[in-house]
């Protein structure tokens, strides 16, 4: 039988940017929170553009989808 995560139910309303907002709204969502994540509108999170030297996916930074 399998257990309900453990923040099932809880939705977690996702402003931040960068490195550790994004990686703390991940941990959440793998324990079961649902995660909005609010961007900004000129441009998105600053990841997107971080590091484009890297492989990039659909116009946005490894970095960007490793932690979103």
């Amino acid at each position: 039988m399998a257990e309900t995560p453990l923040l099932a139910g809880i939705v977690v309303v996702d402003m931040s940017q960068f490195l550790s907002g994004p990686y703390c709204s991940l941990r959440l969502s793998d324990l079961g929170a649902r995660v909005i994540k609010i961007e900004r509108p000129d441009g998105g999170d600053l990841s997107r553009r971080l590091y484009l030297s890297d492989t990039e996916i659909g116009g946005d930074s490894t970095i960007f989808h490793a932690i979103n």
